[in-house]
């Protein structure tokens, strides 16, 4: 992936890194214009995380600070000393954002190099929890890691978008689908649910949403406003047992809210309502939703003039 240029006034940083991931979840840090071999790349999450997966346990909710030392001087064809770090994919980081600095006090931010971040696509992760890490740039400047830690864990797959829904195909790890799998969408900030049957064994599954449940009002008309709608999806593995959100984090993309754009359809609404247009499409931490936006009312004719002799 490549950046894009931000508006926004760099912050002053002391050196650069270029990251290499691998598919086993490590990266590698090559440091250019760094302080001193005996100093420290310093790996801080964000304040405002989330700690585990929604609906799935809780996982690495410890330290909010890695840091990982600098060994070297290397010295690249430029002539420029190099100093390296690595995340080992054994180094346990909690889902979140972590932002990355070095110097002796562990301050001073890294600007973003070149990210070599191919092993990441289409990833096959190993056993036990699911781990992912994207390295970023911030809208102002700076190397990030976007991390997610999550046990078990939904993929979702091929999304094909029809008039009348969606279809859905992904594969599960850490569990197994048993028999009446659901998969369920949920209002956001509400209590309502629509569950669907979920096709598949072992760890494939299927589902088909259709749009009209998710825009039907509830009760009588005029209850909540027209404002947008957002449908979570979960998979439900057995009856009884607790959602997995369905998200995509096996692969190069920290952010898919404007790289994975589903088209919209139009769904009339009941009660004479006016209507709504559906669309697929990921949060910010790239769980997979639907998002339904009122139906923009169409313009008036404008009249003809009556040619006059």
């Amino acid at each position: 992936m490549t950046s894009r240029p931000s508006g926004r006034r760099p912050s002053p940083a002391v050196c650069t890194a270029d990251c290499i991931a691998d598919s086993a979840g490590g990266i590698t840090f090559d440091i250019t214009g760094a302080a001193r071999p005996d100093a420290t790349l310093v790996l801080r999450r964000r304040a405002g995380h989330d700690d585990g997966a929604p609906g799935g346990e809780a996982w690495g909710g410890g330290d909010d600070e890695v840091r990982l030392p600098l060994t070297g001087p290397a010295v690249t064809g430029a002539g420029r000393a190099r100093l390296r770090a690595v995340l080992p994919s054994t180094v346990e980081l909690a889902e979140g954002h972590w932002d990355v600095f070095t110097g002796a006090s562990g301050d001073l931010p890294v600007r973003p190099g070149i990210r070599d971040v191919r092993a990441l696509i289409d990833r096959v992760p190993g056993a036990g929890p699911v781990a992912a890490r994207v390295p970023y740039p911030t809208a102002d400047g700076r190397l990030a890691l976007r991390t997610w830690l999550r046990a078990p864990h939904a993929e979702a797959g091929t999304v094909r978008c029809e008039p009348a829904g969606m279809s859905v195909e992904g594969v599960l790890y850490g569990a197994e689908l048993g028999e009446h799998a659901r998969a369920e969408a949920r209002l956001r900030g509400g209590d309502r649910t629509h569950r669907v049957a979920v096709t598949g064994r072992g760890g494939v599954f299927a589902f088909t949403l259709p749009y009209g449940p998710l825009a039907a009002e509830p009760g009588e008309r005029g209850g909540p406003g027209r404002d947008r709608r957002h449908w979570d999806l979960w998979l439900l593995p057995a009856p009884g047992a607790a959602g997995i959100r369905v998200s995509r984090i096996l692969d190069d993309i920290w952010d898919k809210r404007a790289i994975h754009v589903y088209p919209a359809h139009g769904v009339s609404a009941p009660h004479g309502t006016d209507g709504w247009l559906a669309a697929p499409g990921y949060t910010h931490d790239n769980d997979f939703c639907v998002r339904l936006d009122p139906a923009p009312v169409p313009a008036a004719p404008v009249p003809t003039p009556t040619p006059t002799r």
